[in-house]
């Protein structure tokens, strides 16, 4: 099974949610997190192939950076979930972005994660509703994490 994930699912896989209060909320992020990591297990054990663009890479870093204070972290992780995909480059993709984001009014972030499933005959798995909803509207197989 090919897939591409969409950065929100990646770092919700990588990093465990760190709030303090107990409760519905947490245990919801707890949730989304198992099941994240549970389809990160799958790519890492080769049940499964990653496919992601370029830009996943730097936003993987930014954000995990970010999240944890710790720059070297970011690092890390992106590198590790380079070792475990294919990359597509955006200039692949990047007619089939352009008509995506005109015909749908979708980001350019989310277009181009669109574009990747698409191009790749990939499921694309969000947590996104708005990109899940473009997806599928454009013919793309999607799932949306939470309903996962």
């Amino acid at each position: 099974m090919r897939l591409v994930i969409d950065t929100s699912v990646i770092i919700k896989g990588m990093i465990a949610p760190r709030r303090r209060k107990q409760g519905a909320l947490l245990d919801e992020q707890l949730r989304l997190h198992k099941t994240a990591a549970s389809i990160l297990d799958r790519v890492y054990a080769r049940n499964a192939e990653l496919i992601i663009p370029t830009v996943a890479i730097v936003e993987i870093a930014a954000v995990s950076s970010r999240l944890t204070g710790k720059s070297e972290y970011g690092k890390e992780v992106a590198l590790f979930v380079r070792s475990i995909s294919q990359i597509i480059t955006e200039r692949t993709i990047l007619g089939e972005s352009i008509d995506i984001a005109a015909e749908a009014g979708t980001s350019g972030f989310d277009s181009v994660f669109i574009a990747c499933a698409r191009v790749t005959q990939s499921l694309l798995v969000t947590d996104d509703k708005k990109m899940h909803e473009a997806a599928l509207a454009l013919g793309v197989q999607s799932k949306l994490l939470r309903e996962m």
